[in-house]
This record gives structure tokens, C-alpha cells and sequence, in this order.
């Protein structure tokens, strides 16, 4: 019975990232105004074309998808590396 609320629970996290991954690639080509080729977690937001006033505008629009509220005191330069990075931290974020 243990297992099986641990593998639940390991699930709706994976369910989870999934959507976050998913919200932060929508939003990264909406704040680019283009489509990215083999956008995924390990895509690094810089090589995609990412710079610091569309980190701001990629913020606003995660906020608003995801309905959450970021703390700039919790965002570090190291969340914004890749897609991957970026989702790990919004995920963070949503389950505090």
C-alpha cells in the first residue's frame, strides 16, 4: 500500500513538470514571437534567444498561465539556465 502512494505521488509530480514544461515553452515562444525547434528541459533559455527583459515578460506570463505569484527574493540567475531548470524552480514554487 506504501508503494502505491509513493508511485501515485511520484506521478502527479511527473504530471506536473510536464505541465510546467509545457506552460514555460509556450510562453518562451510567445515572449519571443517565434517558433523554437526542439524546445524541451534541456533547451538553455539563452541560446533560444532569452534576454533579460524577456526573462521579466516570460515571469509575468508563468504568473498568469500558471496562476501563481513569484517571490523575487527565490529567483536566482541559476533557475533561468535552461527550460528544465526554469521548471524545477516554477514547480518549487507552486508546491510551496
Amino acid at each position: 500500500m506504501v508503494s502505491t502512494v509513493t508511485e501515485t505521488v511520484a506521478a502527479s509530480a511527473e504530471v506536473l513538470d510536464d505541465r510546467v514544461v509545457a506552460g514555460i515553452c509556450a510562453a518562451l515562444e510567445s515572449v519571443l514571437e517565434t517558433e523554437v525547434p526542439d524546445l524541451g528541459p534541456e533547451t538553455r533559455l539563452a541560446d533560444a534567444g532569452l534576454d533579460s527583459t524577456g526573462v521579466l515578460e516570460l515571469l509575468m506570463q508563468l504568473e498568469e498561465a500558471l496562476g501563481i505569484e513569484f517571490d523575487a527574493e527565490n529567483l536566482e540567475m541559476s533557475h533561468f539556465e535552461s527550460v528544465g531548470s526554469l521548471a524545477r524552480f516554477v514547480s518549487a514554487e507552486m508546491a510551496a
